[in-house]
């Protein structure tokens, strides 16, 4: 029995697509859920075949999804909705042959057909899962702004967009253009997101459309050259024990009633989770504040900055450390102790 889970946040929606494709199909089991945030949650405890979503959710958006099925189910077949309804953009998605599509309002008929499809090509007829390529050409379309995160094997790179535009990208060789070109024809790759972009400053100045174009032909070259080197396709991907990192993390944090909100973030100042989703502390000007802590080290005589507090007119307090390579950035309740806070993270395994 396949199992279908279908993203949306219109529950009236959501229902008449469960009953019309229980009808079509009695052997399907089609499980719902109304944002991202519920979606992850299904795909954490649940053998999904097909993942069906709205790029535009609530708490957690659809890329947002998209990026976490990189990661933890990557081989996940997908079917996006769109609403983007004008001509040259769905000449662009056709020509994506790592996802099918769908227009809203849906045809229901094209739907079943998508999905009959889908269930049915077991890997032949479709790639599995979605492509760096793909996902930012959607999001090119889409005009968002984000960081991204991206890996493949022992290899990291970061992509920065600024309302759907490429303006800069970094990898541990290169920077601007040159480490766009480079990411971009990476194959296997995990995809984190950050919803703000992390960079002022704009190096890059060629659309991305060509970049893609760029790397498509720099990928065919490395394919014809046997002698190429491919990076590390035999290194162990990490989402388990990320996976397993982030859920012992929200589960303290869920146990911790002094703390209202927490981001954690790599030593690129990129966010790599938060706490609860839609937390503010994404949006405050991160990077300044913790150039101003690492300013302060010197200071100290060779000693050991163990934490900064920040407090506030309202009497939130900030709560700045570090854990390993990751900083970790909380806002506190009136009254809760920070070391309470910081011991009780040292007892978290860093992934």
């Amino acid at each position: 029995m396949k199992r279908i889970l279908i993203v949306d946040d219109e529950r009236s929606f959501l229902l008449s697509l469960r009953d019309g494709l229980a009808a079509h199909n009695p052997g399907l089991t089609i499980l719902l859920a109304g944002n991202g945030r519920e979606a992850t949650e299904i795909l954490h405890r649940e053998k999904i075949d097909l993942l069906v979503t709205d790029l535009k959710l609530p708490v957690m958006d659809g890329f947002q999804l998209l990026a976490w099925v990189s990661r933890f189910r990557p081989q996940l077949p997908v079917i996006v909705m769109t609403a983007f309804g004008t001509p040259e953009i769905e000449a662009r998605l056709s020509r994506m042959n790592s996802l099918i599509y769908l227009e809203k309002p849906l045809d229901f008929a094209v739907l079943v057909a998508a999905i009959d499809r889908s269930l049915s090509a077991e890997g032949r007829s479709y790639i599995r899962g979605i492509t760096l390529a793909t996902f930012l050409q959607l999001i090119s379309m889409e005009k968002k702004t984000c960081s991204l995160k991206v890996r493949t094997g022992t290899r990291v790179g970061y992509l920065f967009i600024r309302q759907g535009r490429l303006i800069d990208a970094e990898s541990t060789t290169a920077k601007g253009e040159d480490a766009a070109l480079d990411i971009v024809t990476w194959d296997d790759t995990e995809i984190e997101m950050d919803t703000v972009c992390r960079v002022r400053d704009e190096r890059i100045t060629t659309s991305l459309e060509h970049l893609l174009m760029e790397a498509h032909r720099l990928r065919d070259e490395r394919a014809s050259d046997p002698t190429t080197s491919r990076g590390s396709p035999d290194a162990a991907r990490r989402g388990p024990e990320v996976e397993a990192w982030l859920e012992a993390l929200r589960g303290l944090l869920r146990s911790t009633p002094g703390v209202l909100e927490m981001v954690v973030l790599d030593n690129r100042n990129f966010v790599e989770f938060q706490y609860p989703d839609g937390c503010g502390l994404t949006r405050l000007e991160l990077v300044s504040h913790l150039k101003q802590a690492d300013a302060l080290s010197p200071l100290l005589g060779g000693g050991v900055l163990r934490y900064l507090l920040f407090n506030t007119r309202s009497l939130v307090r900030y709560l700045f450390f570090s854990q390993g390579e990751k900083r970790v950035v909380a806002a506190l309740k009136p009254g809760y102790r920070p070391l309470e806070l910081l011991d009780r993270m040292e007892r978290l395994p860093i992934f």
